[in-house]
């Protein structure tokens, strides 16, 4: 099946849509039961870049995306043995949450989900960053786990989709507060994702104030925590997150000219935090 792989990927079109005629339904299942292997070649190389390609060239029949979209808000593929740690499943949730991002992309550009769908796809998927606990970035020999990057990527995408569901932006939030306790410092871009999330929000218009009390609530809960555990290393490592999260925030709000009451927020709080 890798050489198979191998072969589409390097298809044209038109040949590619031949292929999926007569093979489609056999490779994509064996890509879906798969897309979290270990093999890092396997995984990135070839299922990944093959679905992308698939997705982007809209060579996949409505039922086969509907098939994967109803198994990847399932236990068995974003919410695999969620909450542990260490586990080959990460790559499972992980790169399940890559194929969601794709899947609300397509339906962004050509919209295949009924409303039930779409809701029930964006319900499951926006408490994804909340509930991961694994936060690994490069895992020797296995490759790119990244399933908090990832993960933001996946919520950006919601908070941009134009059918989004309000209520499920303060979940999102959430999940983006909770990535700063997690244990560790982020050191794989995981900022910079999650930042997005914040630019998607802007981008649609969300309530700036609503966006400020958010900021002031991650600052009080860091302002609570030192009494209660001193200057722990989880409580150095959340503050390094919090802070290396605000700094992006803040220049990529300058960039892009937006919501300048949350930039002055974020500057006032980093200057207030980075010699604390």
């Amino acid at each position: 099946m890798k050489q198979q792989m191998k072969l589409v990927l390097e298809m044209d079109e038109l040949q590619c849509q031949n292929y999926m005629v007569l093979h489609g339904n056999e490779l994509f299942s064996y890509m879906l039961a798969n897309l979290g292997s270990p093999d890092s070649v396997l995984r990135d190389e070839l299922i990944y870049r093959l679905f992308v390609k698939l997705i982007s060239e809209q060579q996949l029949e409505t039922n086969q995306l509907i098939h994967a979209l109803k198994e990847l808000i399932t236990d068995r593929y974003v919410f695999a043995s969620i909450g542990e740690k260490g586990s080959d499943d990460v790559f499972v949730r992980s790169f399940s949450t890559l194929w969601l991002t794709a899947l609300l992309w397509l339906d962004q550009e050509h919209p295949f989900m009924d409303s039930e769908l779409r809701s029930q796809t964006m319900e499951k998927s926006a408490t994804y960053l909340l509930r991961e606990q694994d936060i690994r970035g490069f895992v020797v020999g296995k490759g790119w786990a990244h399933s908090i990057a990832h993960g933001a990527d996946l919520a950006a995408m919601i908070a941009s989709h134009p059918l989004v569901e309000k209520r499920l932006i303060p979940i999102i939030l959430e999940g983006v507060t909770s990535c700063f306790w997690k244990g560790g410092v982020y050191v794989d871009d995981e900022d910079e994702r999650l930042v997005a999330i914040i630019i998607s929000l802007a981008k649609s218009d969300y309530p700036e104030e609503v966006l400020i009390e958010w900021m002031e609530q991650v600052f009080d809960k860091l302002d609570r925590k030192i009494p209660e555990k001193g200057y722990s290393p989880s409580i150095y490592h959340a503050r390094t997150n919090i802070l290396q999260f605000m700094r992006t925030l803040y220049f990529a709000l300058k960039k892009s000219k937006r919501y300048p009451k949350l930039q002055s927020t974020a500057s006032f709080f980093i200057q207030k935090w980075q010699n604390a």
